[in-house]
């Protein structure tokens, strides 16, 4: 037997914004350690420094935030999440980090980010791509707040990476698309969030993707 509309709606609900129970235990703890297989993936094709200055937006438990951070040693890494159990969550995790000043957590969403212009050199977003309110517009304040590459010196900053579980990059896409609508977001091909990249700015974009993997893994990647 199929889950009713009503869960769907609310499990939905709770992927976007983990609230109360149910939010901390399955979209806090349960898929912190569940994405850690799809972040790695993601950052495989970020060249993480150990000076860079990274933004994680829609941190979650911040369990990319804590593999990040092993990374930037000499950076900085920040966290921003609209679910203020998520921000506790991820505080806790990376307790130590933020205590030396080396990783920073706060809660916001990606309409407005709490940062100035030109402060990160990498910006990640794991499984919250679907979630953004108005794509392209995001997408502008995500550039924002990014540097732009110094190839003169050799150093691949300013690069975004949006990595998704689901897509239509994955075969018989058109069950799973109809099951993300049921619970209230879109589910997105490589090329359409491609698309979305080069209407917000940014001056070359490109996606990977491992259908067989999740339910069409996708990695769409942008450079200011």
């Amino acid at each position: 037997m199929g889950l009713t509309d009503g869960l769907m709606r609310i499990l939905g609900k709770q992927s976007r914004k983990p609230s109360g129970w149910l939010g901390k235990m399955i979209f806090g703890h349960l898929a912190t350690w569940g994405h850690r297989p799809l972040t790695n993936w993601a950052m495989s094709f970020m060249d993480v420094q150990p000076a860079d200055h990274v933004l994680d937006i829609g941190c979650g438990g911040g369990m990319a935030i804590k593999l990040i951070a092993k990374i930037a040693v000499e950076g900085f890494v920040a966290g921003v999440d609209c679910s203020e159990e998520m921000v506790q969550q991820a505080l806790k995790r990376n307790a130590a980090a933020v205590r030396a000043g080396r990783v920073e957590i706060r809660h916001g969403n990606v309409a407005v980010l709490p940062y100035d212009d030109e402060s990160f050199d990498k910006v990640v977003a794991v499984e919250t791509f679907y979630f953004w309110p108005d794509p392209v517009a995001n997408l502008q304040e995500v550039r924002r707040v990014m540097r732009s590459p110094e190839p003169t010196e050799g150093k691949p900053g300013g690069l975004v990476a949006l990595a998704m579980e689901g897509s239509k990059e994955t075969p018989n896409w058109q069950k799973l698309a109809a099951q993300a609508a049921r619970m209230g977001f879109p589910l997105y091909s490589g090329a359409e969030v491609e698309k979305m990249l080069t209407a917000a700015g940014f001056s070359r974009a490109w996606f990977e993707a491992a259908p067989d993997k999740g339910w069409g893994w996708l990695c769409a990647l942008g450079v200011k």
